[in-house]
């Protein structure tokens, strides 16, 4: 097999890594970095305003965007419920 096929083929598997890490913002400075500590997005005592403003930073290997917006969904929900009852 000619070197140059076997080149051509090496630089076309090259480029499509590189096309799908980008694909999934690996290349994103605003991409966490994975670490064994874990950060308190809510203060203590939060409030139904802070559950609004809650956002989490993309992650390689992060939730389902769909499955955290429908728990943030739900908490705004119930704390809305609660707040609503206080005296």
């Amino acid at each position: 097999m000619p070197l140059w096929i076997v080149l051509g083929v090496a630089a076309a598997i090259f480029v499509l890594i590189i096309v799908l890490a980008a694909s999934f913002d690996l290349f994103s400075s605003d991409a966490a970095e994975e670490t064994d500590t874990v950060s308190a997005p809510l203060p203590e005592g939060f409030t139904l305003a802070d559950v609004d403003s809650l956002s989490f930073r993309p992650a390689l290997r992060g939730y389902r965007m769909d499955e955290v917006d429908h728990a943030i969904e739900r908490l705004r929900e119930r704390i809305s419920e609660l707040e609503a009852a206080q005296p």
